[in-house]
Order: structure tokens, then C-alpha cells, then sequence
């Protein structure tokens, strides 16, 4: 629990307004607090953390959403950037500290060690760092898969609501690309409440807006099996130009495709070849190939990227 005023009904306040006593804002972090009580709660309250989770929260700021986190019982690691908000962090939640409830670390969350036994990730992190946290929480994801360990069950983020929209796709094609395409292989991405700049102090210039990242396995639910690096390298090949049809951008290589297994730049250009010469199958809509990046669906991708690769490894033999 925090030690300050912890069933009050003004707690948001006083932490936020203890902080903003010893600090200037840095525009430059990302630092705008939030101030709405029901946004908070909200945001533990979609996690679905109890008493037995351990949740990661990034830039935690003046300790609200921290306060919250606590008073379900939960293992709270914090990881926040700024040195005069770890001090002010380390007085107003001592007790969490001293009691190993709360690990407090000083440092760029994109950069330390996150806990290997994280169940959670409930955050209001700066918007700059939105899409590489996204990246970091994916890759976390996927090493725990590899050691067969601990799983995330699940991660809550407010983001900048134009981010938020692209990573859910919420309007089809005019939203889709990489980053939703991309997450969408291991993520059931949803969005929550939307927050207006007045719930933050100092007032943002964009609208806000909570999401709900839920694991799941796309590939199982289509029963779809392809080297899932393959399938990111593609994507944001076709993407970084995506007003040019497919078979333009699949005639280029995207960047370290040798970082692949199995790939290359001769062997990505033989398959693109042969795939595109017309003469091999392929289970997507007649004219395929003058489509552009963002009229391929996510299952799409799947079935593109396993078609390269079964290419390839008949190239092998």
C-alpha cells in the first residue's frame, strides 16, 4: 500500500502535487501525470492483477498508478528515468520499498533487466517510447516462450490514441501496418477507455487512450507454421513504401534478411522469382500481386510469408 493517505479519496492529488513541489516538468520525458482516479483504477482493473501477480510499470512519475497497483498486494517492480522522481518515488511508497513489495530502479526501461517472473504490465509510459516498449514487451514474450517460463497474462497501456489506433487497427485498412500487423501475431490487442488531455497534468496536446494486450498464438488458431522473424521482415519491407504494389516491393530484399535462418538476399530474390512468374499457387485473392501492402489481412501475410518459405526449401532439395 502507499504510505500516504492510503483509503482517501484525494491520494491522485497529494502524490501528484508532492512531486510537482520538488520538480519542473521535462517535456522532453514524456512527463505528464495523470490525474483521473477512474482511469487508473481502470487500468488495474482490465489487467486482471491480484495479490499473486508481479506487474512491471514504466515510468511510474508521481507513484498514482503505483498506489493502486500496491493495493491489490501485488509485486510492483518500477522502473522510472528521472533521479528527483526516484527520490520522491523512494519517500512517498518507503514502506512498499522496505518491505519488498516495491523494487523502485533508476534507469531507461528500453535499456535494464526486467524481472523474469513478470505476470503484468500495467504502465502510462512516455508516448516517444511507445513503439520500442511495444517491441521490448513482444521480444520479452517471446524469450519466455523459448525458456518455458512465465508468461506476461497480460499488458494495459496508455498511449497516444492516433498510436493506439494503428496498433489495434480499429479502421481496416486505413489503419494497418506493421506495428498492428506485427503485434497481432502474438497479441489480441483491444482498446479501453479514452482519456481527454485534461485528465493528465500538464494537459497533453493529443488524446489518449487505455489498451488491453492479450497473449494468444495466431499461428496455432490458423494452424499456420512459418518463421515468425520472416514474416516481420516482410512486412515492414512492403511497408516502407507502401503505396507501391506487392509485386514491386517483393521484387526488393528487405534489410538483414540474413538474420533470418535459412535466408538470404539470392535466396530471397529466387523466391520472390518464382513466386511471382505466376506458375505457383498461392491461396490469396486473384491479382494478389497489384495489391498494396495494406490490403493484405494479417492471415494473409502468414500465408505469403509460409509460401516463401516452402519455395525455398523446395529450392534446397
Amino acid at each position: 500500500m502507499s504510505d500516504l493517505v492510503p483509503n482517501g479519496n484525494d491520494v491522485v492529488s497529494e502524490l501528484v502535487d508532492l512531486l510537482l513541489d520538488r520538480i519542473h516538468i521535462d517535456k522532453e520525458l514524456g512527463q505528464h501525470f495523470l490525474i483521473n482516479e477512474k482511469i487508473l483504477q481502470r487500468a488495474v482493473e482490465i489487467s486482471g492483477a491480484g495479490a499473486d501477480s508481479h506487474i512491471l510499470e514504466i515510468g511510474p512519475g508521481p507513484g498514482t498508478l503505483t498506489h493502486f497497483l500496491l493495493a491489490l498486494g501485488s509485486k510492483v517492480t518500477a522502473i522510472e528515468f528521472d533521479g528527483m522522481v526516484v527520490e520522491h518515488l523512494q519517500r512517498v511508497h518507503s514502506q512498499a520499498i522496505e518491505s519488498g513489495q516495491l523494487c523502485l530502479v533508476k534507469g531507461d526501461a528500453l535499456h535494464v533487466a526486467w524481472p523474469k517472473d513478470l505476470t503484468h504490465v500495467v504502465s502510462n509510459p512516455p508516448y516517444q517510447i511507445s513503439s520500442p516498449l511495444l517491441s521490448k514487451i513482444d521480444n520479452w514474450q517471446n524469450e519466455a516462450k523459448r525458456r518455458d517460463d512465465n508468461e506476461l497474462q497480460s499488458v494495459v497501456l496508455l498511449l497516444q490514441e492516433e498510436f493506439a489506433s494503428r496498433l489495434t487497427m480499429e479502421f481496416g485498412i486505413a489503419s494497418r501496418g506493421p506495428l498492428g500487423i506485427n503485434m497481432a501475431l502474438n497479441w489480441q490487442c483491444s482498446l479501453d477507455l479514452k482519456v481527454p488531455p485534461h485528465s493528465f497534468t500538464p494537459h497533453p496536446e493529443v488524446h489518449s487512450r487505455l489498451v488491453l494486450l492479450k497473449p494468444r498464438n495466431l499461428m496455432d488458431e490458423l494452424d499456420i507454421e512459418v518463421e515468425p522473424r520472416l514474416v516481420k521482415r516482410m512486412v515492414d519491407h512492403a511497408f516502407a513504401e507502401r503505396r507501391r504494389k506487392m509485386r514491386n516491393r517483393l521484387k526488393g530484399t528487405p534489410r538483414k534478411i540474413e538474420r533470418v535462418p535459412n535466408w538470404n538476399r539470392k535466396i530471397w530474390r529466387q523466391v520472390a522469382d518464382k513466386l511471382l512468374s505466376g506458375k505457383e499457387d498461392i491461396n490469396l485473392g486473384s491479382g494478389w500481386e497489384d495489391f498494396r501492402p495494406e490490403d493484405l489481412e494479417v492471415n494473409e501475410w502468414l500465408i505469403l510469408a509460409q509460401k516463401f518459405e516452402h519455395i525455398n526449401n523446395e529450392l534446397v532439395e
